[in-house]
């Protein structure tokens, strides 16, 4: 496991070093996945961007579907 760096304000720190063991855990666990979660979407969101921007670039070059599936479809 590693162990990354969030800055907090003051008062979310020095809640944070009086929090017990336990319960920074369950938050940790928690935080955990949110961030995973977050990633994700991000990543998701940034592909589907850049797929739109291909498709846009191919259109404007006029490539359609249909000449793209008989593109593929040569032998």
């Amino acid at each position: 496991m590693e162990r990354i760096i969030l800055e907090v304000d003051d008062k979310t720190a020095k809640a944070w070093r009086n929090t017990s063991a336990k319960l920074r855990e369950a938050i940790g666990k928690n935080l955990e996945q949110v961030l995973n979660d977050s990633l994700n979407k991000s990543k998701e969101a940034n592909f589907e961007m850049l797929l739109q921007e291909i498709r846009s670039e191919a259109a404007k070059n006029g490539l359609t579907e249909e000449i793209l599936m008989q593109l593929l479809n040569e032998e």
